[in-house]
């Protein structure tokens, strides 16, 4: 049961990935390599810098 958790969070952030204009599969990949509240850290700090 975790793991599903762990999965649909990191599909979450490859959805917002994905409305933010962004490639949700490298998104999905990251937030599984470090967590999803990592990847959703790193995607709020690549959309604040983006140009």
């Amino acid at each position: 049961m975790y793991i599903f958790f762990y999965l649909l969070a990191a599909m979450g952030v490859a959805y917002w990935a994905r409305l933010r204009g962004r490639n949700p599969l490298l998104w999905f990949a990251a937030s599984v390599a470090l967590t999803p509240l990592g990847g959703s850290i790193a995607l709020m700090i690549a959309d604040k810098y983006r140009r």
